[in-house]
């Protein structure tokens, strides 16, 4: 028993960030529960009603909430609008994605770092008069060169500002290039996040998308797959993501029915209370640390008029944790600011941000001055000629400079405090005793099962932590004993079953993560997250054959994934099955032939058929493969305890 635990635990280890990934990301993302049960689970695991639609049941006069009205894109709107639209589409937002080839702001020359070493590996940029190409290459434990990694560009996200990621689009399912844009130095990079050594091919789930795209259409129940086109009817962000669908209000224009007073047949921002017009902009640009959508809601189905907070809760960090300096947390800035709502104050995103038109880089300084003005006319600059000199006069310069990102390299951010005498940020205090780490970004705007959501972002908290720490086991505990609490009335919840699962296994309780992710599958047996908590949940306790099961689904519903393929191989490997585990290998390898556990695997497979000098021939490139000490040390170690 204690072989088998020396020898399982490493690979559960190694495959538990490729679940936590998994669920982290169908948590967001909530699914239509069939009915079809499964024997292993509980009897009493029965689907359950959804809560109240907020599109159908929220007081409003704007009619274009209602779900059946539906979207039109931009050139709908042009008709009527031209000059906005035009100038909007000139607008970071109006370029947030493209097809194909993009507008030309990248370059590939060795200046832009169009080729360059990493831990081991190379990676490259060419452009192809069908888009980008991006390559990655390495070198086995010979020397010899291993197959290249490539992916093509189909996708671009980001309008180039900051910077521009690629997506490459296989078989209906999206991937990101670990090979981004960087504006800011004008240079390729490593894409914010990756890290080969752990496999360098990231899913692009709906909720990435969301944010990017106009009108993304997601295959309920799967990871990363989408109808196609991924976005149907325009790529960029339209006009619809703040005004909500346009279907009504082209119908009733073209009809000839005009508005009296207030247009009801679309949602103009400025005739919304604040709270509203903060929930337009909050969709996109309130990340937090945790999104967790509410109970049978989805942020897809959040329409422009209606709180956002009726669709997901999100989570801050704790005061006490907070950087000043994220790039993507602005939004909570500004709630910080004594100008804002929450300090006494009125300004608005839109007080300061024009979403139809960007200031020209020439004006801009002009641009934001005179929106100071408006509050702040009756009393002029106190600071220094010089000082002022040296700043061109901008009010932002002095009060809201720009430091660079702590969570995205070459990339720099406004600090949206406002604050009267800027100075360096101070450092995170550290979590009080007893304190949460997550707190709801506004804790005032409670609701039933506020605790659910908390129970469910803790628990993805605690998958993201060192296996087997303190701390791991304290949030796993608190996540927990609040899911506990709310399942035992709605037990038909998917997403707490699988955070029960990741909480359970916080807490070094791996059979009650089986059965907690055996309770997902039962409510939704297709659905591509909860089986892959089985898969891994079967893995930790020794059930190889389920893992196998689960594994074999879970790859007819995804075959592009390698991540599925190397769970599988996991399975029969540790069943001694190693003609048909490296079978998984190889397909694995076939669709990403870099990554590195897929390929430590097969040296156990190779090994275990009796090829012992093939065997370490392939560890020693997949340690190669490894980009952290800690990593290689791992691969090494679990690869000498299997072939003894």
């Amino acid at each position: 028993m204690k072989r088998f635990r020396l020898r399982s635990a490493f690979i559960v280890a190694m495959l538990l960030g490729i679940a936590a990934v998994l669920w982290f990301a169908f948590i967001r993302n909530p699914m239509t529960i069939p009915t079809t049960p499964m024997a292993s689970a509980a009897d009493d695991i029965v689907p359950e009603a959804s809560p109240l639609d907020p599109r159908l049941h929220y007081a409003t006069d704007f009619r274009n909430v209602q779900p059946d009205v539906r979207y039109v894109g931009d050139a709908k709107c042009a008709a009527c609008h031209g000059d906005i639209c035009t100038s909007y589409h000139a607008h970071p937002m109006g370029r947030s994605a493209s097809v194909g080839k993009t507008e030309p702001i990248e370059k590939f020359d060795c200046v832009a770092n169009n080729r360059w070493k990493l831990h081991g590996y190379e990676l490259s940029i060419t452009d192809t008069p069908g888009g980008h190409l991006h390559r990655v290459t390495a070198s086995d434990s010979k020397g010899g060169a291993l197959p290249t990694y490539t992916v093509p560009s189909d996708l671009a996200i980001g309008s180039g500002t900051r910077g521009r990621s690629y997506l490459s689009v296989e078989s209906g399912s999206v991937w990101q290039s670990p090979i981004s844009w960087f504006g800011k130095e004008s240079r390729w990079d490593i894409s914010p996040g990756f890290d080969l050594g752990t496999g360098g091919r990231r899913a692009i789930v709906p909720s990435c998308l969301y944010c990017h795209v106009d009108q993304a259409e997601p295959i309920p129940q799967t990871l990363n797959r989408f109808r196609a086109p991924v976005s149907p009817i325009q790529t960029s962000i339209g006009c619809e993501r703040c005004h909500g669908p346009g279907e009504l209000h082209v119908k009733e224009r073209l009809a000839g029915k005009s508005a009296t007073k207030v247009d009801t047949s679309i949602v103009n921002p400025k005739h919304l209370p604040a709270a509203l017009q903060a929930s337009i902009c909050e969709q996109c640009h309130l990340q937090g640390q945790e999104r967790i959508p509410r109970r049978g809601r989805s942020e897809f189905e959040y329409r422009p008029g209606l709180p956002f907070s009726e669709f997901v809760t999100v989570f801050v960090r704790h005061p006490d944790l907070a950087e000043a300096h994220q790039s993507v947390g602005q939004f909570e800035q500004m709630e910080l600011s004594r100008c804002s709502p929450a300090g006494g104050g009125h300004l608005q995103c839109t007080s300061c941000h024009d979403p139809h038109k960007a200031p020209p880089p020439a004006e801009r300084d002009a641009f934001y001055n005179k929106r100071c003005a408006t509050c702040h006319e009756t009393k002029g600059c106190t600071a220094p000629p010089p000082q002022r000199l040296a700043k061109k006069d901008s009010c932002i310069a002095c009060h809201m400079p720009r430091a660079d990102s702590t969570s995205i390299a070459h990339a720099s951010v406004t600090d949206h405090r406002i604050l009267r005498k800027p100075g360096p940020a101070l450092p995170p205090k550290g979590l009080p005793p007893g304190a949460n780490p997550l707190v709801a970004f506004r804790p005032d705007v409670a609701h039933p099962e506020m605790d659910r959501d908390l129970g469910i972002a803790l628990a993805r908290l605690a998958a993201n932590l060192t296996s087997g720490s303190t701390a791991q086991w304290v949030l796993g505990k608190q996540a927990r004993e609040r899911l506990l609490v709310h399942l035992s009335s709605h037990k038909g919840d998917v997403d707490a079953w699988i955070a029960m699962g990741m909480a359970r296994g916080a807490c070094g309780e791996p059979k009650e993560r089986l059965a907690a992710a055996e309770n997902a599958a039962k409510l939704a047996p297709d659905s591509e997250v909860a089986l892959a908590a089985v898969a891994e949940a079967a893995l930790a306790n020794g059930r190889f054959d389920r893992a196998e099961e689960a594994s074999t689904k879970l790859i007819g519903m995804s075959p592009r994934s390698v991540e599925h393929y190397a769970t599988r191989a996991t399975a029969r490997a540790l069943r001694k099955q190693w003609a048909k585990a490296e079978e998984d290998c190889r397909a694995a390898l076939a669709i990403h032939p870099l990554h590195p556990q897929s390929r430590l695997i097969l040296a156990a497979c190779l090994h275990g058929q009796g090829n012992a000098e093939a065997g370490k021939m392939e560890a020693e490139t997949a340690y190669g493969l490894a980009t952290k000490p800690a990593q290689k040390s791992a691969f090494r170690d679990w690869f000498l305890r299997e072939v003894r």
